[in-house]
């Protein structure tokens, strides 16, 4: 996951982060970042559904070693694999 999805999943910009890392290091920062929102941040901008599938255990396992490599969740890696997929 790059800088700029993780700024996309947070809702927030580089401009925003530049300004309160000016804040806090002036000592004026509130420690706030804006509203707050409950719940697990959205990976999309639409409706999103649950898709689910049978694997061999050992493809299961392989996806889970790559993924944890690579800093992700077992869905980030799934999730990434289908981009790859449909924009080849």
């Amino acid at each position: 996951m790059n800088r700029e999805s993780i700024n996309k999943k947070f809702n927030v910009t580089e401009e925003q982060l530049e300004q309160e890392a000016q804040e806090y290091e002036k000592g004026t920062w509130d420690g706030r970042l804006g509203k707050i929102i409950m719940g697990r941040p959205s990976i999309a901008d639409e409706e999103v559904k649950p898709v689910t599938f049978r694997l061999p255990l050992s493809k299961i396992q392989e996806l889970d070693r790559k993924a944890s490599q690579k800093g992700y969740t077992r869905s980030e890696g799934l999730r990434e694999a289908v981009e790859e997929y449909l924009s080849a």
